[in-house]
């Protein structure tokens, strides 16, 4: 299996956009943390959320060819899938995808739905954080998040659908917002939060 510094040095060369490259880097810890809570293989489900959207900037944020384009990625770089990459990994990266016709991939295990709550709610802590005085991902708390996700004005580009099918894994909303709350906070120097 490939290791973070592999990972990070794809990210180097395929993600340009400042933002998506913590984006992943956000995803990643969220998902780090929801394997432990859910005793799973912490550096697999990490390595989900660190290259899920590794192809973005890639396609130029084609969402019709995002998610599609990582297999091309992948080859170029010699990375065979069940080798380097689980195929379970692959099988989440390319189901977050699974509205876009051109992936027969869908949402079906825990660490599918899983990654695509987690990259989900990256965005939207990320979004109440930047409305502190301080702008700051110590700043937000569970109740506050709470109540602006049910503020449609507030992160209206954020699909809240899918931060609630975290509940499809058995996990309750409430426990995952703190769960991805203080995965954030425990990275909030790298991220800038």
């Amino acid at each position: 299996m490939i290791d973070r510094d592999r990972a990070l040095k794809l990210l180097d060369k395929y993600v340009s956009t400042p933002w998506l490259k913590l984006h992943m880097i956000e995803s990643e810890a969220i998902m780090k943390s929801l394997a432990k809570y859910f005793g799973e293989n912490e550096y697999e489900w990490g390595l989900a959320g660190l290259l899920h959207d590794l192809d973005f900037d890639y396609v130029n944020k084609d969402h019709l060819r995002h998610g599609v384009e990582i297999d091309n990625i992948f080859k170029v770089e010699g990375i065979v899938i069940g080798r380097d990459i689980p195929e379970s990994v692959y099988h989440a990266i390319k189901a977050h995808c699974e509205s876009n016709p051109n992936i027969s991939q869908k949402r079906e295990s825990k660490l599918d739905y899983a990654l695509s709550s987690a990259e989900t709610i990256s965005g939207f802590l990320v979004a109440c954080a930047l409305v502190q005085p301080d702008k700051r991902i110590k700043s937000v708390n569970v109740d506050s998040v709470m109540k602006k996700f049910k503020k449609k004005d507030f992160a209206k580009g954020v699909d809240r659908q899918l931060i609630y099918d975290i509940e499809k894994t058995g996990m309750s909303l409430d426990e995952f917002v703190k769960i991805s709350l203080n995965a954030l906070c425990s990275i909030s120097e790298d991220i800038g939060l």
